[in-house]
């Protein structure tokens, strides 16, 4: 199998910033197209990637030189692009959140089952060094049995005209910063998680929830306190808290390409900091996305870890309405 040809749908600022370097430094991709619902945007980022312009999400979808497309949409345009692509019969890397209803992810999720497509959530910190790294110390247990993880991802206030304040394009915190905390809890607690409570506050002249803290539990009683927002200061935490220790993490979610993160790692009367290495997880992203293409038996598995975290964000939100 040869490079997988890809096109960009949208011109969003993370696609602009990190995604396209990433896909234009991986060297099992190959980018076809930018496309644009304007000329003008089209143009300006193909002239500076060095691919062409597509005016018209839809006539990319009609080319037949591109396989897979990477769509950095606002949530609330997902079901519909996810499935004219699909129909179009190309894969998917899609930003997150996927969706913020459920019931749309089951529909999106059979086509791409019916359509033998993969569907690949965006989440890109799972493929940094540093929770790999993280994963192994607590497997071996480097710091005892963990009881507890608290996760927090939360941000100054936004422009007022983010689409994050848009209910009409799926704004809300929860699909946003919070979908970070709870992918992190099903990362390190695993997929049995019982949602024991969860609360969020709503801006209701916005008509979206702006911050919120939600409670799990897996069936070995260990428990994540999550926390996400729009009006914190910068805050981009795991803590793990174990029986002989507690280690952090201060930049969980969002470590840029050759930052070297710091763990902190807590003992009785003993403190000490392990500088890990710098990496790239749009490009680590980018390499598992064409690998995981490459084996069709494996689609089954990143659809169902997709409907798995729409499922309990969905729980979450209605915990809390009622």
């Amino acid at each position: 199998m040869g490079k997988l040809r890809i096109g960009v749908m949208g011109c969003a600022s993370i696609a602009l910033r990190a995604m396209i370097p990433a896909i234009k430094k991986c060297c099992h991709l190959h980018l076809v197209a930018v496309s644009s619902r304007t000329e003008k945007k089209a143009r300006q980022s193909s002239d500076f990637f060095g691919c062409e312009a597509i005016t018209g999400y839809e006539k990319m979808l009609e080319r037949d030189d591109i396989d897979a497309v990477y769509m950095p949409l606002p949530t609330g345009l997902h079901e519909k692009w996810v499935t004219k692509t699909l129909e179009a019969g190309k894969h998917i890397l899609v930003e997150k959140s996927f969706t913020d209803d459920f019931e749309a992810a089951i529909r999106m999720v059979n086509l791409a089952r019916f359509k033998n497509l993969l569907i690949m959530e965006n989440y890109l910190f799972p493929h940094h060094f540093q929770h790999s790294w993280v994963m192994d110390l607590i497997s071996s247990g480097g710091i005892g049995k963990i009881h507890l993880l608290r996760a927090t991802f939360g941000f100054p206030p936004l422009p007022e005209d983010d689409f994050r304040y848009k209910a009409n394009l799926g704004g809300g915190a929860l699909i946003d910063a919070g979908g970070y905390v709870v992918k992190a809890a099903q990362l390190f607690l695993g997929f049995d998680l019982k949602l024991l409570g969860a609360s969020l506050f709503y801006d209701h002249e916005l008509g979206v929830d702006i911050y919120g803290d939600a409670l799990l539990k897996n069936h070995q009683g260990q428990v994540a306190q999550l926390s996400f927002g729009f009006n914190y200061y910068y805050q981009c935490c795991c803590e793990f808290l174990g029986t002989k220790g507690k280690l952090i993490l201060e930049k969980a979610f969002t470590p840029a390409p050759g930052f070297k993160p710091i763990v902190r790692l807590e003992y009785q009367d003993f403190k000490k900091e392990i500088m890990l290495p710098s990496d790239n997880h749009y490009l680590n992203m980018c390499n598992f996305f064409v690998k995981t293409v490459k084996f069709p038996n494996e689609y089954s598995t990143h659809l169902e870890t997709i409907l798995n975290q729409v499922k309990l964000l969905d729980k979450i939100r209605k915990e809390s309405n009622s």
